[in-house]
């Protein structure tokens, strides 16, 4: 699915993060920075066969953005950028020690139920940086969002009281908990010009606090 990877000099807190996400995103692997560049990473990315480069870029010692990366021998590109205001680890969630899925299934996005317009189109949006599938939830269940496209792992796009926040279910694992992580966005830009942004959405001067 994806090749996942830090900034130069991640704290170990992002290394975390870098890892939960392997372990929820079918078939993806994460990879340790070193000195590579760019180039060699998205080699390396092209040489496993995965369609997407993730990179974890930290600021004070906390992920604060993930940058997704088409990876195309011909047509390669920056696609677009989560700005994050925190996370939630799979080991602050209860979960130790998930083993990554080392097989091909879907990694299907939906949403919670209720949610606004704005959770929706971000679902839309997350599937298309992961290569990822979206499917509208409306009133069905997670596991049969699961059963009906042989999966055991889902991302749901749920409320946060600041933006948006994606969660991860693994049902393999558990199948009434998310296992983490959870991700809080406060902003979403995509290389196109579509964008969001929660203190916009809500009036709120960039000054403000």
């Amino acid at each position: 699915m994806m090749l996942i990877t830090t900034s130069h000099r991640p704290t170990r807190r992002t290394r975390s993060f870098g890892h939960d996400l392997e372990r929820v995103f079918p078939n993806s692997t994460y990879l340790t920075r070193g000195k590579k560049t760019i180039q060699d990473l998205l080699m390396e990315a092209y040489d496993r066969g995965y369609e997407r480069l993730l990179i974890i870029n930290v600021w004070r010692g906390n992920p604060l953005k993930m940058t997704f990366i088409k990876v195309s021998p011909e047509d390669w590109g920056y696609m677009g950028y989560l700005y994050l205001h925190g996370i939630k680890l799979q080991r602050e969630m209860g979960f130790r020690n998930l083993r990554p899925i080392r097989e091909e299934m879907p990694f299907i996005v939906t949403t919670a139920k209720r949610v606004g317009l704005d959770h929706i189109v971000f679902g839309q949006v997350f599937a298309e940086l992961t290569n990822g599938k979206f499917v509208p939830r409306g009133e069905k269940s997670l596991q049969y969002i699961a059963d009906k496209y042989n999966t055991d792992v889902l991302g749901v796009i749920e409320r946060h009281p600041r933006g948006i926040a994606v969660n991860f279910y693994r049902f393999d694992v558990s199948r009434e908990k998310p296992v983490g992580p959870l991700i809080s966005v406060k902003i979403w830009i995509m290389e196109d010009g579509r964008r969001w942004d929660y203190k916009e959405k809500l009036g709120i001067k960039r000054d403000e606090k």
